[in-house]
C-alpha cells in the first residue's frame, strides 16, 4: 500500500528532483549552528518560513539621495477645542514662541476656559521682521496683532534670529544741502565726501559654529541665529556687529519699543528668556541676550520668565535628556540642539503658566463691599437708637499718621495717646495683677472677693477638715512587745 504525500512537508523528506548535498558547517560554527546564523545541520534555515524580501529602490544616479533633514522649528499644530474661552493667552515671538504656545496649549487642555493665540512668525527677530514687505519689525506687527486680537495677557519670546548686524538708520540730511554742495565743490572730481556705504547682502554665507562638534554644526545649519558670524572682516560705519557697544544700545532701543507696543494693551505682560543653547559659543550668546532681556523688563516693570537653568545640568551645560515637570528623565531637546521635544516644551511652558496664573490672579474682579440702601428705612423710629450699618468705615491699613518728611516720634510730631495699664505691660514689662481669689493671686493676706462677703465658702469647711487630718495622724503609735 502506497501512501501519497503531497505539499511542502514531502518535499522536505523525498527529494525526487536528485540527491541533496548535506549542508557543510561554516566558519564560527558547528553543527548546532553559529551567532551569526552561518548555518549548520541544526542552526540552518531549512524549517524556516519562507519570507519574500522587499525590493530595493533603484536610484537612477550613482549616489544616493541625502536624506532628508527633519525641520524642529515648527511646534504640532494646534488642536481645536468645543467652547469659546473665557480668557486667552496671547503668544508672540519667533519658532521658540510656537514651542511655547504648544506647551501652554497641552497644560490648560484641562481648562476649558483658558485659551492660547498663537501669533509667531518661525524666522522672524527684533532687528528683522520679513526680508520685504511691511511689517519690518515686530514693534509694527504687535500694533495690528493687538488692535484684532482679545487678550487677558500677553506672551513674548523672541531674540534666535537677533544675532546679526544693526544697520543704523541713516540721518536726513535735508537740512544740510548747502555744506554738502560745499563739500561737492571742495572735491576735484564733483562727488560729495560722504560715500553710500555698500548695502550687505542677505544671502551672505552662514558660517557654521567653530565651537561644535562636525555633527552638531551640521544639525545646526538650519538654525539661521545660531551659526551666524559674530564678527565679520569690514563693517561699515552705520553697520555694528553683534555684541558691539552701540549694537547693544540699538537693540535695548527696539526692545523698549516693543515692550511699550505690549504694555499700551493694559493686560500683564511677561517676556520670556531664550533657553540653553547647544555649544559654547551659542550659550554664551543666548545668555548675554537674556541679560538686556531682563533689564529692559525690569525698567518697564513687566515680569521676565527665566527658564535658564530648567534645560542645564549641574555645570551649566546643555541639557539633552533631563527632569521634565514632573521629575521624570526625558528627552527635552530635539536632535538639532535648539528646539524642544513634547516633554520639553511642557516643561518650558510651566514656567510661564505660574507667572501667568499669578499675575491674573491678581487681576481679579474686585471685592464688592456692602453698601447701604439708597432709600431710608420707613420702619425706622426717630426715638430708637439708628440700624447697625452693614459695614463699617473703610480705615487704610498702611496709611502713616505723620508726614513724609517726618520720624516717628520725632520732634513735632503728634503725642501719640497710650492705656496706662497697656504702657506698663508692653513698655515696661510689668506684670498684670491677677484678680482676687484666682490661682495666681498670690497677695497676701487675702483679699476678700467680691460679692462674696459675709458668706463662708464651700470649700473653707473641707480645708479646715483637711488640715486638722494631717496633725492627727502625726502622733506616735505604741508599738507591741
Amino acid at each position: 500500500m502506497l501512501l501519497g504525500l503531497a505539499g511542502p512537508t514531502s518535499a522536505q523528506f523525498f527529494n525526487f528532483g536528485g540527491y541533496q548535498q548535506r549542508p557543510q558547517p561554516q566558519r564560527g560554527g558547528g553543527w548546532f549552528g553559529n551567532e551569526r546564523g552561518g548555518g549548520g545541520w541544526y542552526g540552518n534555515d531549512t524549517f524556516a518560513p519562507y519570507q519574500e524580501q522587499a525590493p530595493q529602490p533603484r536610484w537612477s544616479g550613482r549616489q544616493a539621495p541625502p536624506p532628508v533633514r527633519e525641520d524642529f522649528s515648527k511646534a504640532p499644530p494646534p488642536e481645536k477645542r468645543n467652547g469659546v474661552p473665557e480668557r486667552h493667552i496671547l503668544v508672540l515671538g519667533d519658532a521658540m514662541a510656537d514651542w511655547l504656545a504648544y506647551g501652554l496649549e497641552n497644560i490648560y487642555a484641562d481648562q476649558p476656559e483658558m485659551g492660547v493665540i498663537r501669533k509667531h512668525k518661525t524666522v522672524s527677530g527684533l532687528i528683522k521682521y520679513q526680508p520685504k514687505g511691511d511689517p519690518a519689525d515686530w514693534a509694527a506687527a504687535a500694533k495690528g496683532i493687538l488692535a484684532t486680537e482679545k487678550a487677558d495677557a500677553i506672551v513674548v519670546m523672541l531674540g534666535l534670529d537677533d544675532r546679526v548686524t544693526i544697520r543704523e538708520p541713516a540721518v536726513d540730511k535735508s537740512d544740510n544741502k548747502a555744506g554738502n554742495k560745499k563739500d561737492a565743490k571742495a572735491k576735484p572730481d564733483g562727488k560729495a565726501s560722504s560715500a553710500k556705504p555698500e548695502a550687505k547682502p542677505d544671502g551672505a554665507a552662514k558660517v557654521p559654529d567653530p565651537e561644535l562638534p562636525p555633527d552638531d554644526a551640521a544639525e545646526n545649519s538650519g538654525a539661521r541665529a545660531v551659526v551666524e558670524p559674530e564678527r565679520s572682516a569690514h563693517s561699515p560705519n552705520d553697520i555694528h556687529e553683534f555684541r558691539e557697544k552701540r549694537w547693544v544700545e540699538l537693540y535695548m532701543a527696539k526692545i523698549e519699543e516693543m515692550i511699550g507696543v505690549l504694555k499700551s494693551k493694559g493686560v500683564p505682560v511677561l517676556w520670556v528668556g531664550l533657553p540653553v543653547v547647544r555649544g559654547a559659543k551659542s550659550t554664551a550668546d543666548t545668555a548675554f541676550l537674556n541679560t538686556l532681556y531682563r533689564d529692559a523688563a525690569g525698567k518697564a516693570g513687566i515680569t521676565y520668565v527665566d527658564v535658564w537653568d530648567g534645560f542645564v545640568d549641574e555645570t551649566g551645560r546643555f541639557l539633552q535628556h533631563g527632569p521634565d515637570f514632573e521629575g521624570q528623565i526625558r528627552r527635552l531637546r530635539s536632535s538639532d540642539g535648539v528646539y524642544f521635544t513634547k516633554a520639553g516644551a511642557l516643561k518650558l511652558a510651566h514656567y510661564a503658566e505660574r507667572e501667568i496664573n499669578r499675575l491674573l490672579a491678581a487681576r481679579s474682579a474686585p471685592v464688592v463691599l456692602p453698601t447701604e440702601p439708597a432709600t431710608p428705612d420707613a420702619s425706622a423710629r426717630p426715638d430708637q437708637p439708628a440700624p447697625r450699618p452693614l459695614a463699617g468705615p473703610i480705615v487704610p491699613l498702611t496709611a502713616s499718621s505723620v508726614g513724609t518728611n517726618q520720624l516717628l516720634g520725632g520732634p513735632g510730631a503728634r503725642t501719640v495717646t497710650m492705656d496706662a495699664q497697656a504702657a506698663r505691660v508692653l513698655i515696661t514689662g510689668e506684670p498684670l495683677s491677677a484678680p482676687a481669689g484666682r490661682a495666681d493671686d498670690f497677695a497676701w493676706p487675702r483679699r476678700e472677693i467680691e460679692g462674696a462677703k459675709g458668706e463662708t465658702p464651700v470649700a473653707s469647711t473641707s480645708l479646715d477638715a483637711n488640715a486638722r487630718a494631717p496633725a492627727a495622724s502625726l502622733k506616735p503609735k505604741k508599738q507591741r512587745r
